[in-house]
């Protein structure tokens, strides 16, 4: 007789307990293992058959049994052995936590991150903790963040639903093929009406932001690469890098909109536009899908983006049915991850977070020294602003305290992933022998070194090893390689 989805969880909680026996604490693990610690007589293949079996992993994380660590690891069941999947250790239940967790509504940036992620996925929109806390600490660090990858991942709906549970400001933007120069933007003054000003797509989210400067504005550039990016979008990359600490304020240069002059003694309608600069709450969030019918992403738009790819979705996943908390989010909590993303306190720079940071700061930077010997040979190489991005990153990340739900060799790895991979192209002998080295790196980071200072960054960086795998195939079958849906 099949056994009932009780019997399943209950046989699942007891084959954790027999793996905590006997690998300890520390272990992590696919979710997969679990059956194989099933306690005899127990037939794992004939009483639970595999199609029960990716249900129970959510079942026992809301009981407290199982938590992500934020990482990926290969499967290892017959079906998918070598196949990424999320990794996993023990949760709460077995293993207390060093310090007891907080009562009442959520007070953490963890909390309120895993409350947003519940409710989208209330709403049927699947995405993990982890790659919610990613695109957060993205859209700190940076005032531009891409989702690519295949249609149909949510990339639109991502940026959608994170303004609406925050209350933030939203406006999708759809980019047109013939966009060629920043007027596409930022508007511009037609020859026959000098005294007019035809606003452009970005013009009515830099008037909201610059309205109400408490409150994080989001202006999502749809396919955005369908014309070519640094064509419409270059001064809007230019500005942004003029980002400086003023009286303690956060300036930029002038945006370059075109308006008509000024007329003596008439009030003026463009006053708002008129020598503006770039809000420090306004984010930008392209989508792109890369195919036949797209533009290629320069390097100077890769350099000042995080670039976030969703192409592996894990189509035996389904949303989980709404918890009482997921049908009523506290939107109040919500609103404060968005202020939090758009303090002007917020560090802009590593200068800034020296203090806090310095010595995690040249820890990782030691690490990506060594990546940048391994890459060099191939002629592949990375300046300050990307080192920069990435250690600004794990200063948010170990400043809201997300280690409960993105493990820091996790953060490391969506950093490496979109920072660093993305630049990686090309051909010959050379970058197949750098790539090959890169992954080979990559996985031998799983083993903490004796005295390592930041054990908590050391784990297999598996969203990058995989990269690197596949594009050393596709390099081996092609004859080149490229990031973009390797």
């Amino acid at each position: 007789m099949p056994l009932s989805n009780d019997q399943i969880f209950n046989h699942a909680i007891s084959a954790l307990k027999a793996m905590l026996a006997q690998h300890g604490a520390d272990y992590k693990f696919p979710a997969d293992v679990i059956w194989q610690y099933i306690p005899a007589p127990v037939n794992v293949d004939v009483d639970i058959p595999s199609l029960s079996r990716p249900h129970q992993p959510a079942r026992l994380m809301r009981a407290g049994y199982l938590e992500k660590t934020g990482g990926m690891t290969r499967a290892q069941s017959a079906q998918r052995a070598g196949s990424s999947t999320a990794e996993y250790r023990f949760g709460p239940e077995l293993v207390p936590p060093a310090v007891a967790p907080m009562i009442g509504a959520a007070t953490s940036s963890s909390e309120r991150l895993k409350g947003v992620q519940a409710a989208m996925e209330a709403q049927g929109y699947m995405i993990s903790t982890a790659e919610l806390a990613n695109f957060y600490l993205a859209m700190t660090v940076s005032p531009l963040v891409i989702l690519s990858g295949i249609s149909g991942t949510g990339k639109s709906l991502l940026p959608r639903k994170f303004a609406k549970l925050t209350d933030s400001g939203f406006k999708p933007i759809p980019v047109q093929p013939q966009w060629a120069d920043n007027s596409d933007l930022f508007g511009y003054v037609p020859t026959l009406s000098p005294t007019k000003h035809i606003g452009g797509a970005l013009t009515d989210s830099l008037l909201e932001a610059k309205a109400a400067p408490a409150r994080l504005v989001i202006a999502l550039l749809d396919e955005m690469n369908l014309a070519p990016v640094e064509h419409y979008f270059s001064d809007f990359l230019s500005v942004a890098e003029t980002r400086e600490r003023v009286g303690g304020r956060i300036a930029t240069d002038a945006l370059p909109i075109e308006l008509p002059a000024v007329v003596a003694g008439a009030a003026d309608p463009y006053a708002g536009l008129r020598g503006a600069t770039l809000p420090p709450n306004l984010r930008v969030v392209g989508t792109a899908n890369m195919d036949e019918s797209t533009h290629t992403f320069s390097p100077k738009v890769l350099d000042r983006a995080f670039t976030i790819e969703l192409d592996d979705p894990v189509l035996t996943d389904f949303a989980t049915p709404a918890s009482a908390a997921a049908t009523a989010p506290d939107l109040d909590s919500f609103k404060l991850l968005a202020s939090q993303m758009i303090q002007e306190s917020n560090a802009i720079s590593i200068m800034e977070a020296r203090a806090e940071s310095q010595a995690l700061f040249e820890h990782i930077a030691g690490l990506l020294g060594e990546i940048q010997e391994i890459l060099a040979p191939a002629g592949i190489k990375f300046g300050y602003r990307t080192r920069d991005a990435i250690l600004l990153y794990l200063h948010f990340w170990r400043k809201h305290e997300l280690a409960d739900i993105m493990a820091g060799y996790a953060a490391l790895d969506f950093c490496i992933l979109q920072k660093i991979m993305p630049k990686v192209a090309g051909s010959g002998d050379a970058l197949s022998d750098a790539l090959k080295k890169l992954a080979a790196w990559l996985s031998a980071r799983e083993t903490p070194q004796a005295g390592d200072p930041f054990p908590e960054f050391a784990g297999k960086l598996d969203r990058s090893v995989r990269k690197a795998e596949r594009m050393a195939v596709l390099l081996d079958l092609d004859g080149a390689t490229r990031f973009w849906g390797a």
